[in-house]
């Protein structure tokens, strides 16, 4: 089989049959729990239960095995002991399913017998020209398909679409572990390899890198088994979407932990280090970061350069946004003449970046056009190529009026923002925050975060501009 056609993945995300092959007991058989979430979230394609004990699972006829469908399958979800999973993937190999998602664990990662029936799986990958995912996985999320293959409870039945791949070696990305629709991530896919027997990082980012959806790829990796795959297939992706990495396992016990997770060796750092460098990847520091970080990338476009507008309603969070920036790889804008002019008309204690809007906003009578008005002169400085904005979302009256007001000010404008939402309501905070980004519009509830998206922004513009030269 060729290359290209290995990288092919589109029978996982984009299939239009699906056996699941487990336990069927009503309510709590893992097989029929992957029936009811792909029910729940709009699965437009086939669904064939295949269990022997049962005739008719949730409404679908039940079959003994792959063989009796009599029809093509994409992909088969499979959740059976571990001994019993290599005759079933022999099986969907020889009755023409192009691709398995295996969630059954205690496989490499559980070492002696586990290994040993691991090593058996890849055996018929490579004899078959079956794919495999897995084992040790809950799968796939692809909200333009209605697809999630997790076969535990989820307790939403949709996510925000949107263009952030986030790829992971952990179920702990998935919707089962994530609140996924509360923090209305923009989703294009979601994935987890597990433990990596045959589809890995590489695959990933070879289909990835053709998908419409897809306008940034995020990716947690425990290791990287093979190396130059992964650097030759990021530059294949990188001068067209971003790559954000977050690498668990750098220290020892880190290294340990991966190994019993998902059996992976974690390597060295500075190894990685000069990896990622040449794949033109861009590093993430936090689980947080992994997650909050792509969202710019999502809807807003690319910075021309890395001069920053800061815009705040405290002080102290300027200094604090303006230490992050620089260590962000962000250069504090400096306003032009025009810009000075127009602020020093509503205030010259306007007239400095980090601007504080704060003294002003607390005793004007007309608070909300004088925010906007303030904001919208930062944008539109010659001088600035992005800016983070503050926002108080404290109060539950604030947020319908606040998320006008930043509607109105990016109309017709091309800058790059984050807007960062701080108060003393948690849940009026939240609420802003989703429906910012309802509106396409990055939201975060703490202002280094913010910066740091707006830096990983700047940087992957410099990374773009060296593959061109």
């Amino acid at each position: 089989m060729q290359a290209g056609q290995r990288s092919d993945l589109r029978h996982f995300f984009e299939p239009d049959a699906i056996a699941v092959i487990a336990s069927m007991k009503d309510g709590s058989g893992l097989g029929y729990r992957t029936i009811t979430n792909l029910r729940n979230f709009g699965f437009r394609g086939r669904i064939y239960p295949i269990n022997p004990y049962y005739d008719e699972v949730l409404g679908l006829k039940s079959y003994s095995d792959v063989t009796e469908v009599g029809e093509p399958i994409d992909l088969a979800i499979v959740i059976t002991p571990p001994p019993t999973v290599p005759a079933i993937i022999e099986q969907c190999a020889h009755s023409g399913v192009k691709a398995a998602l295996i969630v059954s664990e205690n496989f490499a990662e559980a070492g002696g017998e586990g290994a040993e029936l691991q090593r058996e799986l890849v055996e018929i990958v490579r004899r078959t020209g079956i794919r495999v995912m897995g084992p040790n996985t809950i799968g796939i999320v692809n909200p333009a398909a209605g697809l999630i293959t997790a076969p535990y409870y989820v307790s939403y039945q949709n996510v925000q679409r949107g263009g952030v791949a986030y790829c992971s070696q952990t179920g702990f990305v998935g919707p089962t572990a994530q609140p996924l629709r509360d923090y209305a991530y923009p989703i294009s896919k979601t994935c987890d390899v597990g433990n990596k027997c045959d589809v890995n990082e590489v695959d990933l980012l070879n289909y990835l890198a053709d998908d419409p959806d897809t306008r940034v790829v995020a990716m947690h990796l425990e290791d990287i088994r093979d190396g130059r795959g992964f650097i030759e297939a990021a530059r294949r992706l990188v001068p067209r979407k971003p790559l954000l990495v977050f690498k668990a396992g750098r220290t020892e016990a880190g290294a340990r932990a991966s190994a019993s997770h998902t059996s992976s060796l974690a390597g060295d750092e500075q190894v990685y280090d000069s990896a990622f460098k040449q794949a033109g990847a861009i590093r993430v520091r936090s689980w947080q970061e992994f997650w909050e970080v792509p969202r710019v990338f999502s809807s807003q476009p690319l910075p021309r350069g890395n001069r920053v507008a800061i815009v705040s309603h405290t002080g102290g969070a300027g200094v604090v946004a303006t230490d992050t920036a620089v260590e962000a790889g962000l250069t504090v804008a400096s306003f032009s003449a025009e810009t000075l002019e127009k602020l020093a008309e509503m205030s010259f204690r306007l007239t400095t970046n980090p601007m504080d809007m704060g003294p002003i906003l607390s005793v004007a009578e007309n608070a909300f056009q004088i925010q906007e008005d303030g904001l919208a002169a930062a944008l539109d400085d010659p001088n600035v190529d992005c800016a983070a904005l503050a926002v108080y979302g404290g109060l539950e009256q604030l947020v319908s009026p606040m998320v006008e007001m930043f509607v109105r000010l990016m109309q017709n404008r091309s800058k790059t923002v984050v807007i960062w939402i701080y108060g003393m309501q948690l849940p009026a905070m939240q609420e802003m925050r989703r429906q910012l980004e309802a509106q396409g519009l990055p939201a975060y509830i703490d202002f280094e975060t913010a910066m740091k998206a707006l830096g990983a922004a700047a940087r992957y513009v410099e990374i773009r501009r060296e593959f061109e030269r």
